[in-house]
């Protein structure tokens, strides 16, 4: 009776031993693809190199940023749509998608993405009032004033002064 306890005892343990096992390694595996996907969250390449190419995409009233996120990887402009909507939530830009057409860079990053799709309107109100209040430039302004040229230093002017300068210490020198 002694030995069935002990192999069922045994057995148990191995079997418990073999489940944590299994539970490390998954979890193992599921903490580096959460890591490897939050990494991708801040550091996420373009999908090339400049010049790239541009894409224009259209943008409707009713689109949200998950449909806006799958017209842009069906395009080739990024990798991943969910990515793309995690960025766009812990981005400055977090807000709502302007209708419109957009013309988008296969070179530009989410940021630069969402600089353009997620402009409001009051900052395009700021930037046309900045353009129509800056001094524009008359056409007649007349050019700076030329400052006038330092006299030049000529070596017999400075060798002329210095005999004036040693006559004088040898005359005045001489009578001390």
């Amino acid at each position: 009776m002694k030995g069935k306890q002990f192999a069922y005892s045994f057995l148990g343990t191995v079997i418990r031993i073999v489940i944590l096992v299994i539970l490390a390694i998954v979890l193992y595996k599921i903490g580096g693809k959460a890591y490897e996907f939050g990494f991708r969250i801040f550091t996420e390449k373009p999908m090339s190199e400049p010049p790239g190419r541009d894409i224009q995409i259209t943008v409707s009233k009713s689109d949200g940023i998950k449909e806006v996120a799958k017209v842009l990887e069906e395009k080739g402009l990024i990798r991943d749509a969910k990515l793309f909507r995690i960025q766009e939530k812990v981005s400055m830009y977090d807000g709502d998608i302007h209708p419109g057409i957009f013309t988008l860079n296969t070179s530009m990053t989410a940021e630069e993405m969402f600089a353009v799709l997620l402009k409001s309107d009051d900052e395009e109100e700021e930037e046309e009032a900045e353009d129509a209040a800056a001094p524009k430039a008359p056409a007649d302004i007349a050019p700076p004033p030329e400052e006038p040229e330092e006299e030049e230093v000529t070596e017999t002017d400075t060798s002329e002064d210095l005999q004036d300068a040693t006559a004088g210490e040898t005359e005045g020198g001489g009578e001390e």
